[in-house]
C-alpha cells in the first residue's frame, strides 16, 4: 500500500475496516479490543500515529517511535495472557513514512472458524469483541457461544437426536424423495433397502459405536421431518418464501409460503421444492436450437443459478441461532436470507474453490437428487452466471446482531447501453484500458449524480482500499471530482463529459448512429446520410429515430438520454407478437373489415407453431407454406406470426423452401430486397 493510498484511507476517515489511533505514548490500551473486533469480524487495518481534532473529524499522521512499538506489539501478541491468538504474519506490520511523519500500520486478517473468538485477556465472555459501524463492541455471551461451537470439526447436522424416531418423519416427504432418486438412479442398490437403511446411508439416521446409541440425526429431522417435530428441537426454525411483484399499492407481499402454514410438511426437502417453482416461473430465457426445432430453453444458467441460491441459504443456515430462512422474490431483486454468520470469507466464498458448509449431510442429500454446485463453487457459479448476463453483481451481506446472512441477485442490467456510449465516445482508446470496476464508478456517478466509497463497495464486494484506488485514479485522471472530505466524501463527474459545441453533439449522434446501424448489420454506415440511416434504423427497429437516444436536446451527463421505448418496441419479454399496426399486410390488403379477416385466418394456421415452441419440422415447413399460399409474406410477418426468431426462420426453413423450389421470392432480381417477401409456388 503506498503513501498515497493511505493518505485517501485517512481522509476517508475511520469505517468498519479502518481504525486510527494516536500513539504518542507507547501502544494504545484499546488498541486489543481493536484487534479483537477486526479479528472476529471481517478484518481491517490499524493505523498507530494518527490523531483525530475532534471539532473537525479531520485526521492527521503524527511521528511516532515505530521500532519501539513495534517490539511491543509483538511482544504483547504473543503473550497468551494479553490476547488468545496471534493470527498475523511479520508482513502485517510494517513502518510507513507519511510526510515527516511515521506512523505504523497493522494489518488484522479476517480470522478462521478454528482461530474464534480472538479475546483479550483470558476470558472470553469479557474480551471478545466485534465491529460495527459505531465501533468495537462487547459481543455478547450467546455470540461467543456460538463462535466455539463453529470451531468444531464435526459437522453441525450430524449429530444424533435423542428420543426421535422414524414417526417424527414425514411419511410424505420421504417417499417422494425415494422416487426421486429411484428417477434418477433406477440401477443403485440403495432403492433395494428399507426405509431406515435408506435412511442411514443418506445421513439422516446414524449409529454412534462408541456411545452406543443410535438415531435420526440433525439432517434426517430438517430435511424430512414434520414441522412440530423440527420446531421442538430449533424453537426459532421458521421458514419463509415471499413474493412481491405486483403493482398494488400497499400490498406486503402477492404470494407467500411459510413452515407454518399446516398445509403440508414444513421440511427443507418439500420447501425446496414448493418454491424453486415459483422461484424461476417468470425468467425470460433465450432461444436455443436443439436438433430440428427452435425451442426455448427452459433450464437455463440462471435458473441453475437460483437453485443454487435456494440450497446455499438452506445448507449454510445456523438453525440453533435467532432468526428464520427468507426468500423474497421482487420485481428487480431476489433475496435470500439465512441465520448464521459467514465461515469463510466474503472474497474466498465469490473466488470458488473453498468448501466449509455448516450442514455438509444435508447438501449431500440434495446433491444425491442431481441437485447444488460442485463443493465449494456455488456463489462463484452464481456470480460467474450473473456476469455472463450483464446484469448487477451480487451482493452478499453478513451481519452479527441477529446473526445473518443475506445474498441479493439483481437481474437488471447495471450498466445502460446510453451511458456506456457517451464514456466511449468521449474516452477514445482510454475507454477499452478501463478496468470494469472503473467503467463502474463513472456509470454510478452519472445515474446517480455522484459516487461513494461505500456505495461502490456495495456493488462490488470489495474493501474499502482497493475502490480508493479505482476512484483515486479516476481523479488522478480528471474523469471524477471529489467534493467534500473523509467518510462523506462524494465524487461527481467532471466537466469533460460535458460537450463543448454544438458540433461534438453532432459528432456524438453520428458516432451512436454507426454503432446502432453496425450492431443491426447495416454496411457502408459511413456512406449514408443522416436520414438515410434513421430511416433504416426505423425499419430494423420499428422505432423514430428520437426514441433511439438521437434526440440532440437529450444528449449529455444532465439529461437523462432517451433509449428504446417499450411500448414501441415490436420484442415483448423477447417474444416475438403480431403487430398488425405495423405490418405490410394492413398497407397492402384492401378495407380494414378484409385486413382483419386476412389475419385472423393467418393466426389461425399459425397457431399451432406460436403456441408450441416444440414442433417437428415437417409440420413447421407445412405451416409456413400453408401461410405463404395467397399471398407473398416478409420474413418479419413470418417471425411475428410462428413465434420464431426471423434469422433462425430463415436458415432453418425459408432457404431450404427456396432451394427445394417450394417457395418463390417477391423480388427474383435481388435475392437481398429489403422488402423481399416469400410466397408457396403454385
Amino acid at each position: 500500500m503506498t503513501e498515497e493510498e493511505i493518505w485517501q484511507l485517512i481522509d476517508e476517515g475511520e469505517t468498519t475496516e479502518l481504525e486510527c489511533k494516536q500513539a504518542e505514548g507507547g501502544l494504545p490500551k484499546d488498541m486489543w479490543s481493536t484487534y479483537s473486533a477486526f479479528a472476529n469480524t471481517n478484518g481491517g487495518i490499524i493505523l498507530l500515529g494518527v490523531r483525530e481534532d475532534r471539532k473537525t473529524g479531520i485526521f492527521t499522521p503524527q511521528n511516532v517511535d515505530t521500532n519501539k512499538l513495534m517490539k511491543d506489539f509483538w511482544d504483547n501478541i504473543n503473550n497468551p495472557q494479553k490476547i488468545s491468538w496471534n493470527i498475523l504474519n511479520n508482513e502485517d506490520v510494517t513502518p510507513v513514512q507519511m510526510g515527516d511523519a511515521t506512523i505504523l500500520k497493522i494489518v488484522v486478517p479476517r480470522a478462521t472458524r478454528e482461530q474464534k473468538p480472538v479475546y483479550q485477556g483470558q476470558n472470553p465472555y469479557i474480551g471478545t469483541y466485534r465491529r460495527n459501524y459505531e465501533g468495537d463492541y462487547r459481543c455478547s455471551e450467546n455470540e461467543v457461544n456460538r463462535m466455539i461451537a463453529e470451531k468444531t470439526s464435526a459437522a453441525q447436522d450430524s449429530y444424533i437426536l435423542e428420543n426421535y424416531t422414524m414417526d417424527d418423519l414425514d411419511k410424505t416427504s420421504f417417499k417422494s424423495y425415494r422416487q426421486r432418486f429411484a428417477t434418477l438412479k433406477p440401477d443403485n442398490h440403495w432403492n433395494e433397502v428399507d426405509d431406515k437403511e435408506f435412511l442411514r446411508l443418506l445421513g439422516g439416521w446414524k449409529k454412534d459405536r462408541k456411545e452406543n446409541k443410535e438415531g435420526l440425526t440433525v439432517a434426517g429431522l430438517l430435511m424430512f421431518g414434520k414441522e412440530t417435530a423440527i420446531t421442538e428441537y430449533f424453537p426459532h426454525y421458521f421458514l419463509d418464501y415471499r413474493e412481491k411483484i405486483s403493482t398494488i399499492p400497499d400490498q406486503r407481499w402477492s404470494h407467500r409460503i411459510t413452515s407454518q402454514d399446516g398445509n403440508w410438511s414444513g421440511n427443507l426437502y418439500d420447501f425446496y421444492f414448493k418454491v424453486i417453482g415459483r422461484l424461476t416461473a417468470d425468467i425470460n430465457v433465450p432461444f436455443l436450437i436443439e436438433g430440428d426445432e427452435l425451442m426455448r430453453q427452459s433450464d437455463t444458467r440462471v435458473h441453475k443459478a437460483l437453485r443454487e441460491a435456494v440450497l446455499n441459504t438452506l445448507i449454510h443456515a445456523d438453525y440453533h441461532v435467532q432468526g428464520n430462512i427468507l426468500i423474497e422474490k421482487e420485481k428487480n431483486v431476489f433475496k435470500f436470507s439465512n441465520p448464521g454468520t459467514l465461515r469463510i470469507s466474503v472474497e474466498k466464498a465469490i473466488a470458488g474453490g473453498h468448501t466449509d458448509p455448516r450442514n455438509p449431510i444435508i447438501f449431500r442429500m440434495f446433491a444425491q437428487l442431481g441437485l447444488g454446485e460442485r463443493s465449494g463453487y456455488g456463489l462463484e457459479s452464481i456470480h460467474s452466471t450473473w456476469k455472463q448476463q450483464h446484469w448487477r453483481k451480487p451482493a452478499l451481506e453478513e451481519e452479527f446482531q441477529p446473526e445473518k446472512v443475506t445474498l441479493l441477485l439483481f437481474p437488471d442490467m447495471l450498466l445502460p447501453k446510453d451511458v456506456l456510449e457517451l464514456l466511449e465516445f468521449k474516452l477514445g482508446s482510454r475507454y477499452k484500458t478501463l478496468s470494469s470496476d472503473e467503467v463502474l464508478a463513472l456509470v454510478i456517478a452519472y445515474e446517480e449524480k455522484s459516487i461513494t466509497n461505500t456505495r461502490l463497495q456495495s456493488l462490488t464486494n470489495k474493501h474499502s482500499q482497493e475502490i480508493l484506488k479505482v476512484l483515486s485514479t479516476l481523479v488522478d485522471e480528471e474523469f471524477l471530482v471529489p467534493e467534500g472530505y473523509g467518510r462523506g466524501t462524494r465524487y461527481v463527474l467532471s466537466d469533460f463529459f460535458n460537450f463543448n459545441n454544438e458540433d461534438e453533439r453532432v459528432e456524438f449522434l453520428e458516432f451512436k448512429y454507426k454503432k446502432s446501424l453496425a450492431e443491426l448489420g447495416i454496411e457502408d454506415a459511413d456512406a449514408r446520410s443522416v436520414e438515410e440511416k434513421k430511416n433504416l434504423l426505423q425499419e430494423k427497429t420499428g422505432l423514430k429515430g428520437e426514441m433511439i437516444g438521437l434526440n440532440k436536446k437529450n444528449i449529455g451527463p444532465n439529461e437523462k438520454m432517451i433509449g428504446p421505448n417499450e411500448k414501441n418496441n415490436d420484442l415483448n419479454d423477447g417474444m416475438l407478437i403480431l403487430n398488425k399496426e405495423t405490418s405490410r399486410l394492413k398497407a397492402e390488403k384492401g378495407n380494414t373489415e378484409e385486413q382483419d379477416e386476412v389475419m385472423e385466418h393467418l393466426q389461425l394456421i399459425a397457431e399451432p407453431a406460436r403456441n408450441k415452441m416444440r414442433l417437428n419440422y415437417e409440420k413447421m415447413e407445412a405451416i409456413i407454406l400453408k401461410l405463404c399460399l395467397n399471398q407473398y409474406l416478409t420474413i418479419k410477418e413470418l417471425s411475428e406470426l410462428l413465434n420464431r426468431d426471423s434469422d433462425s426462420l430463415r436458415k432453418r426453413y425459408i432457404t431450404p423452401l427456396l432451394q427445394a423450389n417450394k417457395l418463390e421470392l417477391l423480388y427474383p432480381e435481388n435475392p437481398r430486397h429489403k422488402k423481399q417477401a416469400y410466397k408457396t409456388k403454385a
